[in-house]
């Protein structure tokens, strides 16, 4: 897969664009992976900018692409979001590099936080959140909602493995769902959320990866059903592209929207690509 923009380019793209209110850019990475500004707030969400997974199970795991940003060359943050502790969401690798930058908050499940001790993290910087749990960051509004990938799991103090979040700054609200499968009651929580933005995986699951240890999420019609259910105002379709063996047709995704919501709007990106949405 050929990346719309890449390394220093993007970098000065990402750097050098300013927004009025009421506006945020976003930057696709791959797989779950998002920079979002919002007004003059920079944050991350699950990046995973380096290729740890496939060199530590010399297994399938092989990028379509490389990353489009190295980790090393990121600014200060005031976020930076992880949904659960899967490597290709809360990847070391792209994570301690960020460690470094003394602003950078970082918004984890409480029941992860002992893996980020592990790897030599300030605590002081870290913000351990659960489900319907709000916090504020450095001016950004982070509430977290439990994310069921498979099925639900929580540590022995109840604290959520995965958990998606909605992120408001400046009179826009965008919900990360992390990975997750669709059930009730996530309707009934996001449906008075407001959402402008919804960010959802489309890569589904079936017996082969199960068989494989995939765990799975959304498929291309849940994740359309479930942006038009919570009356998101745009709909961006996440968790493809990267892996080939756990990967969707985002084609799929279009057609279904087009022809059973075509009143929903939709966006699909490109690694490496800025969006920008104004209210």
């Amino acid at each position: 897969m050929k990346l719309y923009r890449s390394g220093e380019a993007l970098r000065q793209e990402i750097m050098q664009t300013r927004l009025p209110k009421s506006t945020a850019a976003i930057w696709a990475l791959g797989q779950a992976g998002f920079w979002i500004q919002m007004e003059n707030k920079r944050l991350l969400i699950d990046p995973y900018l380096s290729n740890s997974i496939n060199e530590a199970s010399q297994g399938p795991w092989i990028r379509k692409f490389p990353p489009p940003l190295s980790p090393d060359s990121l600014p200060d943050m005031d976020a930076v979001l992880c949904t659960h502790h899967h490597d290709d969401h809360m990847d070391s690798a792209t994570l301690k590099p960020l460690s470094e930058r003394q602003g950078t908050r970082f918004i984890i499940p409480r029941a992860h936080k002992e893996r980020l001790l592990d790897w030599g993290f300030d605590s002081a910087r870290m913000i351990g959140m659960n489900h319907l749990e709000v916090q504020l960051v450095n001016g950004l509004e982070i509430k977290a909602f439990a994310a069921m990938h498979d099925r639900f799991e929580q540590d022995e103090e109840g604290n959520h493995l995965f958990l998606g979040y909605i992120i408001r700054y400046g009179g826009l609200s965008i919900y990360h769902s992390g990975d997750t499968i669709g059930f009730p009651e996530l309707v009934d929580w996001l449906k008075d959320e407001k959402v402008d933005i919804a960010l959802l995986p489309i890569n589904g699951r079936d017996y082969a990866r199960t068989a494989q240890g995939i765990v799975g999420n959304f498929n291309y019609r849940e994740a359309a059903d479930l942006a038009v259910a919570i009356g998101a105002d745009l709909v961006i379709p996440m968790h493809f592209g990267m892996f080939p063996h756990n990967d969707e047709n985002p084609a799929y995704f279009a057609d279904y929207m087009y022809s059973r919501y075509p009143e929903q709007k939709f966006h699909m990106m490109t690694p490496g690509e800025r969006f920008i949405y104004m209210k």
